[in-house]
């Protein structure tokens, strides 16, 4: 016997030791070694981002109904039809499309159907826990009378089966119930609020990077025509140097000043591409596949920013999203303090079960059992884990109400900043046009002055570059104006801002 009992403990023993984890070998040699994953931790099977579906993950992503939209009974493509056609994309088409396609805004969604899920699972508890069974069973009985007489009389055996049922209802616990629906209710609300604040997220995302990729745009156009003022006064320069009134310098600097405009559209272009990639981000779309954008940028104008500031910001303590999260995640632990505090109090329940069985043998009756009745059960002392289980929920009670004023302190915060931001961007575009008018003039007042030989070859470039720069930045202003519209609409819990054309 003791044999066994070792030859058992060595046997769990050599298990243990079998699961144990080596976890210096389960990670990086160093914070500054990159960790090589093993072949068995990579996946099997790698999805395209097209295959990745709402519901699915498809098989097959070259399907030909992917690549043939199909018009809708309207007679008009669909934003997402447009993209697959190729065909130019205004921004709110590019919106449609985010929200179509934007894995954050899915996450959000699942993640409140796994708290809707939950609150399914509270409720629960007001039901009868149903549970049924069956069994068989060979018994052997040996009478004692034989065994304390001594006497050989030998073995009875009986073979018996069948099933059996058992109810337990849980009928008063004094709002513990209860406690725990409205705390699911809460945890739900708050992720349909974080879901709509997801929304607005997204739209703001692809307004603020639809108008700095308009605003790339514009930087290229604008270059371009620096750098057909840079060739005209590279002309200019030539044709001097050629009839004998210039001098070479001036050419070369001339010359330079093309190079430098050459390079400031390649530089543009590449920035196009970036802000394109950004906007397909967050857009959740694939670069490719937004290759035909509008790219006019729009005038702003929203009814936010038209309303005081004590307006908007009351509107926001009304309307964000987030916030209505956070009121909603206070009452969720609200309710879990009141969980907490119903713990002390007892519970009765109901209960029954019945068993029916059957004998192989003849000279044997069936057998059934049946109990109906109630029980009540208080837990005296565990150890004062329940007492710390309401502190817990207290604190965190309070921490809640602590993120919920900080979040309006950003709320209100927000408000306040992208509103003066507004202000002064709406002030930035009429001077950026007053600059760009006046640097015109004073470009063409001094390239005439450069071809009469009044003004030298510095002031006409120097008249070039200004020129340049005032292009970009009303450029930068009109983009920021535009941001600074949505930003703000985004802040008093506006779905998207207004623009117009």
């Amino acid at each position: 016997m003791k044999s066994k009992i070792l030859a058992g403990a060595g046997i769990m023993s050599l298990a243990g030791l079998c699961g144990c984890v080596n976890v210096d070998e389960e990670v990086a040699a160093a914070p500054s070694v990159y960790w090589k994953a093993p072949k068995e931790a990579k996946p099997e099977a790698l999805y395209a981002p097209s295959q990745i579906k709402t519901d699915k993950i498809e098989e097959d992503k070259n399907s030909e109904a992917a690549e043939k939209p199909e018009r809708n009974r309207g007679g008009e493509l669909s934003a997402s039809e447009k993209m697959i056609a190729g065909k130019k994309l205004e921004l709110s088409e590019l919106s449609d499309i985010a929200l179509e396609n934007n894995t954050s805004t899915r996450v959000y969604w699942f993640q409140a159907k796994r708290y809707a899920a939950s609150v399914g699972k509270a409720q629960a508890a007001y039901y009868p826990q149903v549970s049924v069974g069956g069994e068989i069973y060979r018994d052997k009985t040996k009478p004692s009378v034989g065994y304390s007489l001594g006497i050989p009389i030998g073995a009875y055996y009986e073979t018996a089966y069948g099933p059996s049922a058992q109810i337990n209802w849980l009928l008063c616990d004094f709002g513990k119930r209860g406690a725990r629906v409205d705390s699911a209710k809460e945890a739900l609300r708050a992720a349909n609020f974080e879901y709509n604040q997801s929304i607005q997220d997204v739209v703001l995302a692809v307004n603020v990077a639809y108008f700095n990729y308009c605003a790339a745009v514009g930087a290229v156009k604008a270059a371009l025509l620096s750098l057909e003022d840079a060739k005209t006064s590279f002309e200019s320069a030539d044709r001097k140097l050629k009839d004998g009134v210039g001098n070479k310098q001036d050419m070369l600097n001339a010359l330079a000043a093309v190079k430098s405009a050459e390079f400031q559209v390649e530089n543009g272009k590449a920035q196009v591409e970036t802000a394109r990639a950004s906007l397909a981000l967050a857009m959740g779309v694939e670069v490719s596949n937004i290759a035909n954008i509008a790219d006019e940028m729009p005038s702003p104008s929203s009814p936010e920013a038209g309303k005081s500031i004590e307006e908007l910001v009351a509107r926001a303590m009304k309307s964000r999203q987030s916030l209505m999260a956070q009121y909603a995640s206070l009452r969720k632990t609200q309710s879990d303090a009141e969980i907490a505090r119903r713990d002390f109090l007892p519970q009765i329940s109901a209960n029954a079960s019945a068993a029916y069985g059957w004998y192989t043998q003849r000279d044997r009756d069936d057998q059934y059992q049946y109990q109906v009745g109630l029980s009540a059960s208080w837990s005296v002392f565990e150890g004062f884990a329940r007492k710390y289980e309401l502190v817990s929920a207290k604190a965190a009670e309070r921490a809640q109400a602590q993120q919920l004023k900080a979040e309006q302190i950003k709320i209100i915060s927000d408000v306040w900043a992208y509103y003066h931001v507004y202000l002064s961007a709406s002030k930035q575009v009429e001077s950026a046009k007053a600059v760009v008018e006046a640097s015109l003039e004073a470009y063409k007042a001094t390239k005439i002055g450069f071809d009469s030989g009044v003004s030298s070859i510095t002031d006409l470039l120097d008249a070039q570059n200004r020129l340049a720069s005032a292009r970009q930045t009303e450029v930068n202003a009109r983009a920021s104006l535009s941001s600074a519209v949505a930003r703000l609409s985004h802040a008093v819990g506006a779905i998207g801002a207004k623009l117009e054309m």
